[in-house]
């Protein structure tokens, strides 16, 4: 060894030992965005029969999350760390006949997208609601809620909850509540009566937390789906709407928005891509997403998971049945942090 190549090594040793990188021995820096999620989809037939037998075990339920619920863990994601996409974990709830998931809150928000049975409740900060297939149900951060399901079937659910990213953050915060379930403390429909539905707002006694504890029916939602006209459609996502605050007009909640769209019949769209990641779920019909010029098909019950940065297109694939997706992506993130792009081939 050279006194030059002896030097240098004492040099980097040195340096190891110091806990610092020298930014020169890096790779070059990307150009554009790699993600480390992949594509990927998880069929509806496949994770329910899996929910379903857990539900015939004992200890699923009161540890750990104290859910019955099975994460949608993208194959990009080394373990023991978990999500969906880097800022997303989705997962498929269910809650059997007279149980009850008990209350607790965190710092991560989160929502619950209703796919199968209805007449389930939940209670968020003392509020009452009742779940219907379609429905969209917000969890904002730090507030008490817990579900029921008084019915006689199994009520099953999508889960989606920013916990990557406040748990990368180092900002994650668990709190379970003294008791099971809280206690009802206001009218039912108290804060969409507030509210007046997003149209009216009470002037006396407005509500005046940005991140309201909300309910979207899904027949409100199928109904703006099918009021649009033609130059109301995206090329990109067709009847395309986002689940808005009726405070501001803003984002669904902080750390995620959610959207539904609409693929008429035979409907193709046009591909684009953007800096957010996305997971999808099919909530009706059947149809392709193709990703990166790689095919992905799928039907109702199904969900998958779209990268940053990712060119995309979706296809109704029938030609007399619609198709509806459901999405939640971290779009309010990128948007303040002003890292949001798209590009599109129009």
């Amino acid at each position: 060894m050279t006194d030059a190549s002896a030097q240098e090594k004492d040099y980097y040793d040195r340096v190891t030992q110091a806990d610092v990188t020298p930014l020169w021995k890096l790779p070059p820096m990307p150009a554009e965005p790699r993600p480390s999620i992949v594509p990927y989809l998880w069929r509806w037939d496949t994770v329910v029969p899996l929910i379903d037998e857990a539900g015939r075990m004992d200890q699923t339920l009161n540890t750990g999350g104290e859910r019955r619920a099975l994460i949608l863990a993208n194959p990009g994601i080394q373990r023991p760390l978990f999500g969906t996409t880097p800022s997303i974990s989705a997962a498929i709830q269910m809650i059997k006949p007279g149980e009850t998931a008990n209350a607790h809150r965190h710092s991560a928000v989160a929502i619950r997208f209703i796919l199968r049975g209805s007449g389930a409740t939940t209670v968020v900060e003392g509020e009452r609601v009742i779940m219907e297939e379609g429905d969209l149900v917000l969890t904002p951060q730090m507030t008490w809620h817990d579900h029921t399901n008084p019915k006689a079937q199994n009520i099953y659910w999508l889960d989606a909850l920013d916990v990557p990213l406040t748990m990368y953050l180092n900002a994650y915060f668990h709190e379970p509540y003294y008791e099971n379930v809280q206690p009802v403390i206001v009218p039912e429909n108290y804060t969409a009566n507030r509210l007046g539905k997003g149209l009216l707002r009470n002037v006396y006694n407005p509500p005046e937390e940005r991140a309201l504890s909300l309910i979207y029916k899904w027949k409100d939602t199928y109904d703006a789906l099918l009021g649009v006209t033609e130059e109301d459609i995206s090329p990109f996502d067709g009847a395309y709407f986002e689940y808005t605050n009726p405070l501001d007009g803003g984002h669904t909640l902080p750390g995620m928005s959610c959207f539904i769209q609409r693929l008429r019949p035979g409907e193709q769209t046009s591909a684009h891509r953007h800096t957010t990641s996305t997971v999808y779920h099919a909530y009706r019909g059947q149809g392709t997403t193709i990703i990166n010029g790689e095919r992905m098909d799928w039907r109702t019950g199904d969900t998958f998971a779209l990268p940053s940065w990712a060119w995309h297109e979706h296809a109704n694939g029938s030609d007399s049945e619609e198709a509806v997706l459901f999405s939640v992506s971290d779009l309010p993130v990128l948007e303040n942090l002003d890292l949001y792009r798209e590009e599109d081939r129009l």
